[in-house]
Protein backbone atom coordinates (compact mmCIF):
# COMPACT_ATOMS: atom_id res chain seq x y z
CA UNK A 1 0.00 0.00 0.00
CA UNK A 2 3.06 2.66 0.63
CA UNK A 3 4.29 4.22 -2.29
CA UNK A 4 0.97 3.20 -4.34
CA UNK A 5 -0.63 5.81 -6.43
CA UNK A 6 -3.89 7.06 -5.68
CA UNK A 7 -4.55 9.53 -8.36
CA UNK A 8 -2.36 12.01 -11.22
CA UNK A 9 -2.87 14.63 -13.50
CA UNK A 10 -0.03 15.65 -16.43
CA UNK A 11 1.69 17.84 -13.75
CA UNK A 12 1.32 15.57 -10.39
CA UNK A 13 0.82 12.58 -8.50
CA UNK A 14 -0.47 11.89 -5.27
CA UNK A 15 1.59 8.89 -3.13
CA UNK A 16 0.83 7.23 -0.01
CA UNK A 17 4.63 7.59 2.13
CA UNK A 18 2.71 6.50 5.33
CA UNK A 19 -0.17 4.63 6.94
CA UNK A 20 -0.94 4.08 10.40
CA UNK A 21 -4.19 2.73 12.37
CA UNK A 22 -5.41 6.42 12.94
CA UNK A 23 -5.00 7.59 8.98
CA UNK A 24 -2.68 8.39 5.92
CA UNK A 25 0.20 10.68 5.17
CA UNK A 26 0.22 11.76 0.95
CA UNK A 27 2.40 13.29 -0.20
CA UNK A 28 2.41 15.15 -3.85
CA UNK A 29 4.98 15.22 -6.16
CA UNK A 30 5.87 17.14 -9.70
CA UNK A 31 5.99 14.45 -12.57
CA UNK A 32 8.82 16.31 -14.17
CA UNK A 33 11.06 16.36 -11.79
CA UNK A 34 9.86 14.19 -8.78
CA UNK A 35 9.90 17.35 -6.10
CA UNK A 36 7.77 16.72 -2.99
CA UNK A 37 5.39 19.69 -4.08
CA UNK A 38 2.53 19.38 -1.30
CA UNK A 39 2.06 16.85 1.64
CA UNK A 40 -0.85 16.45 3.85
CA UNK A 41 -2.14 13.19 6.49
CA UNK A 42 -5.89 12.55 7.03
CA UNK A 43 -7.45 10.63 9.60
CA UNK A 44 -9.34 6.95 8.57
CA UNK A 45 -8.38 3.52 6.59
CA UNK A 46 -10.86 4.08 3.94
CA UNK A 47 -9.22 4.17 0.50
CA UNK A 48 -11.86 5.93 -1.23
CA UNK A 49 -11.90 8.95 1.13
CA UNK A 50 -8.02 9.54 0.36
CA UNK A 51 -8.45 9.09 -3.14
CA UNK A 52 -11.04 11.68 -3.36
CA UNK A 53 -9.23 14.21 -1.15
CA UNK A 54 -5.85 13.52 -3.13
CA UNK A 55 -7.78 14.60 -6.27
CA UNK A 56 -9.48 17.60 -4.79
CA UNK A 57 -5.98 18.84 -3.79
CA UNK A 58 -4.25 18.12 -7.18
CA UNK A 59 -6.87 19.72 -9.04
CA UNK A 60 -6.58 22.68 -7.21
CA UNK A 61 -2.84 23.23 -7.99
CA UNK A 62 -1.52 25.19 -11.15
CA UNK A 63 1.33 24.04 -13.20
CA UNK A 64 4.16 24.57 -11.60
CA UNK A 65 5.71 28.26 -13.54
CA UNK A 66 8.98 26.62 -14.10
CA UNK A 67 7.35 23.11 -15.19
CA UNK A 68 10.11 21.20 -17.50
CA UNK A 69 12.26 23.93 -17.25
CA UNK A 70 16.04 22.99 -17.47
CA UNK A 71 17.25 25.22 -14.34
CA UNK A 72 14.32 23.25 -11.79
CA UNK A 73 15.80 20.12 -13.36
CA UNK A 74 19.30 21.09 -12.00
CA UNK A 75 18.26 22.30 -9.28
CA UNK A 76 15.71 18.74 -8.20
CA UNK A 77 19.06 16.64 -9.22
CA UNK A 78 20.68 18.54 -6.58
CA UNK A 79 18.27 18.09 -3.97
CA UNK A 80 17.73 14.32 -4.72
CA UNK A 81 21.81 14.01 -4.63
CA UNK A 82 21.70 15.55 -0.80
CA UNK A 83 18.86 13.33 -0.08
CA UNK A 84 20.51 10.26 -1.45
CA UNK A 85 23.59 11.05 0.52
CA UNK A 86 22.44 11.90 4.02
CA UNK A 87 20.70 8.36 3.63
CA UNK A 88 23.94 6.84 2.60
CA UNK A 89 26.20 8.37 5.26
CA UNK A 90 23.13 7.41 7.93
CA UNK A 91 23.38 3.67 6.90
CA UNK A 92 27.34 4.32 6.81
CA UNK A 93 27.09 5.32 10.24
CA UNK A 94 25.44 1.85 11.57
CA UNK A 95 26.89 -0.04 9.40
CA UNK A 96 24.64 -0.83 6.75
CA UNK A 97 27.17 -1.33 4.13
CA UNK A 98 29.55 -3.66 2.68
CA UNK A 99 32.90 -2.29 1.21
CA UNK A 100 31.56 -3.04 -2.13
CA UNK A 101 28.17 -1.13 -2.00
CA UNK A 102 30.02 1.85 -0.66
CA UNK A 103 32.52 1.96 -3.53
CA UNK A 104 29.62 1.23 -6.09
CA UNK A 105 27.76 4.47 -4.37
CA UNK A 106 30.79 6.62 -4.50
CA UNK A 107 31.07 5.84 -8.12
CA UNK A 108 27.96 6.64 -9.11
CA UNK A 109 27.27 9.46 -6.88
CA UNK A 110 30.61 11.54 -8.67
CA UNK A 111 28.95 10.09 -11.82
CA UNK A 112 25.73 11.72 -11.64
CA UNK A 113 27.40 14.81 -9.85
CA UNK A 114 29.30 15.24 -13.00
CA UNK A 115 26.32 15.03 -15.72
CA UNK A 116 24.55 17.51 -13.05
CA UNK A 117 27.53 20.26 -13.87
CA UNK A 118 27.61 19.09 -17.15
CA UNK A 119 23.80 19.71 -17.83
CA UNK A 120 24.30 22.78 -15.46
CA UNK A 121 26.76 25.05 -17.78
CA UNK A 122 24.66 24.08 -21.15
CA UNK A 123 21.98 25.99 -19.59
CA UNK A 124 21.43 29.33 -21.27
CA UNK A 125 21.67 32.43 -19.84
CA UNK A 126 18.28 32.58 -18.96
CA UNK A 127 18.22 29.72 -17.38
CA UNK A 128 21.56 29.99 -15.69
CA UNK A 129 19.56 33.29 -14.06
CA UNK A 130 16.56 31.44 -13.23
CA UNK A 131 18.62 29.54 -10.99
CA UNK A 132 18.85 32.21 -8.52
CA UNK A 133 15.14 33.54 -8.01
CA UNK A 134 13.11 32.13 -6.04
CA UNK A 135 9.30 31.48 -6.67
CA UNK A 136 6.51 32.10 -4.52
CA UNK A 137 6.06 28.24 -3.82
CA UNK A 138 9.39 27.77 -2.49
CA UNK A 139 9.28 30.12 -0.36
CA UNK A 140 5.91 29.01 1.34
CA UNK A 141 6.66 27.00 4.35
CA UNK A 142 4.57 24.27 3.83
CA UNK A 143 7.16 22.52 0.92
CA UNK A 144 8.55 19.28 1.24
CA UNK A 145 12.15 18.44 1.63
CA UNK A 146 13.34 18.43 -1.95
CA UNK A 147 12.31 21.70 -2.14
CA UNK A 148 14.41 22.66 0.80
CA UNK A 149 17.38 21.26 -0.67
CA UNK A 150 16.97 22.83 -3.84
CA UNK A 151 16.50 26.24 -2.41
CA UNK A 152 19.89 26.19 -0.64
CA UNK A 153 21.28 24.13 -3.13
CA UNK A 154 21.64 26.71 -5.07
CA UNK A 155 24.95 27.67 -3.46
CA UNK A 156 26.20 24.55 -4.59
CA UNK A 157 25.37 24.96 -8.37
CA UNK A 158 26.55 28.23 -7.95
CA UNK A 159 29.78 27.16 -7.19
CA UNK A 160 30.17 24.67 -10.14
CA UNK A 161 29.10 27.20 -12.82
CA UNK A 162 32.54 27.68 -15.01
CA UNK A 163 31.12 31.39 -15.99
CA UNK A 164 30.18 31.99 -12.09
CA UNK A 165 31.62 35.78 -12.15
CA UNK A 166 28.46 37.14 -15.30
CA UNK A 167 26.14 35.43 -12.14
CA UNK A 168 27.61 36.69 -9.27
CA UNK A 169 24.87 39.91 -8.85
CA UNK A 170 21.92 37.70 -9.06
CA UNK A 171 23.33 35.34 -6.65
CA UNK A 172 23.99 38.18 -3.93
CA UNK A 173 20.20 39.25 -4.68
CA UNK A 174 19.18 35.58 -4.25
CA UNK A 175 21.36 35.18 -0.79
CA UNK A 176 19.35 38.85 0.23
CA UNK A 177 15.92 37.47 -1.01
CA UNK A 178 17.02 34.29 1.02
CA UNK A 179 18.36 35.93 4.68
CA UNK A 180 14.76 38.15 3.76
CA UNK A 181 12.50 35.26 4.25
CA UNK A 182 14.27 33.17 6.41
CA UNK A 183 16.20 35.53 8.04
CA UNK A 184 20.10 35.51 8.33
CA UNK A 185 21.98 32.36 7.23
CA UNK A 186 25.42 31.38 6.84
CA UNK A 187 26.05 30.48 3.10
CA UNK A 188 28.08 27.29 4.19
CA UNK A 189 24.77 25.77 5.77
Amino acid sequence: MLNTCLVKNNYFKAIVAYIDDAGVYIIIYRLDTFEQYISFSMDGTDKKSWILEASKVISKLDVPIDWKKPHRYCLARCARQVLNDDDFIRKLKYNLLSDSEIYRYMLISRLKETVLIKKLNQLSIDEKIQLFILKDWEIKGSIGEDVHYAIYGREYLYKRLYDKEKYETYYKKYWEKIESVFGKLDEDE
